[in-house]
């Protein structure tokens, strides 16, 4: 058991440092990320696949609407046209999903909109802008290239606790099981949820950087954060952040505020503006 151990440890080290040191390709800083491009892509692949025919069985309708379809692919096609990675194909779905207010990339460039992020009752997106900074918040995350260098960083320690966990099974020891499950618990719920936050504030800033340079309005991306944090979250919303894989909206719309002089000038030496504070309502046609 123990050299079984050993080996598992070892493995994990191995794949974890031997050629996962690469550069970041937005910031150019050395990063470790065990996956090329093409892996990447690869697994975007596979997961939208998986992913679209979940949805279809549950009788969800992809790309039926093609006003919807065509203005996604347009802002997508003008927001990759300025990413870092340019050999990803970047591709948008569209679901028919009026109850799911979501959208969220995959490794490689394939990204999902649902419906009800457009809802004019239940979105939180109404602009041509907004739609452009939720887009280039997507895209910016897989040229930061955040999901597989977040699998990357927890390979080692899920290792190492998973190995333990087993150890302390094998040899009958419940308080050292506890003692695994409870660092386990503690690592997804600070230190994992923690480089969330900071990749999610990451891809804000860069999203608004690549709507503002592929002329698209960046004080869009401030407003979303700002109409969500109206109310304001209370004491224990505050409390319970350290454990959120998102930053509290106010936070968001105040990173994004240091960095919008820049974005603005971006935008200004943009060679087309392109949202023009164009109100989704007018564009698209909802049905209740």
């Amino acid at each position: 058991m123990q050299n079984a151990l050993n080996m598992l440890v070892a493995t994990g080290c191995a794949l974890l440092f031997g050629g996962c040191a690469t550069t970041d390709y937005v910031s150019g800083l050395q990063t470790n990320n065990m996956y090329s491009l093409y892996e990447d892509a690869e697994m975007g692949r596979s997961f939208r696949k998986q992913l679209l025919e979940e949805l279809q069985n549950e009788d969800a309708a992809i790309n039926r609407d093609p006003v919807r379809v065509n203005l996604l692919r347009e802002i997508t096609a003008n927001i990759a046209s300025v990413a870092h990675i340019q050999d990803f194909d970047y591709e948008t779905t569209y679901v028919n999903h009026p109850e799911i207010v979501n959208a969220f990339a995959l490794p490689g460039g394939a990204m999902i909109v649902f419906e009800g992020l457009m809802d004019p009752e239940i979105g939180f997106v109404k602009t041509v802008d907004e739609l452009a900074a939720i887009i280039g918040h997507e895209l910016a995350h897989v040229n930061c290239r955040h999901s597989t260098e977040q699998m990357t960083r927890e390979m080692l320690p899920n290792l190492l606790l998973a190995g333990g966990m087993i150890w302390a099974s094998v040899e009958g020891d419940e308080d050292l099981q506890l003692l695994f499950g409870g660092a386990m618990l503690v690592y997804d719920g600070l230190f994992v949820t923690r480089y969330s936050r900071i990749d999610e504030l990451e891809a804000d800033r860069v999203g608004m950087m690549y709507m503002a340079q592929a002329g698209y309005d960046p004080r869009a991306a401030v407003r979303i954060w700002e109409r969500l944090s109206d109310v304001g979250p209370g004491f224990v919303d505050q409390a319970l952040s350290i454990f959120s894989t998102h930053p509290l909206d106010y936070r968001r719309a105040a990173e994004l505020r240091i960095h919008l002089p820049e974005a603005l000038a971006l935008y200004e030496a943009a060679p087309v503006k392109r949202g023009g504070a164009r109100q989704l309502a007018d564009l698209l046609t909802f049905t209740p």
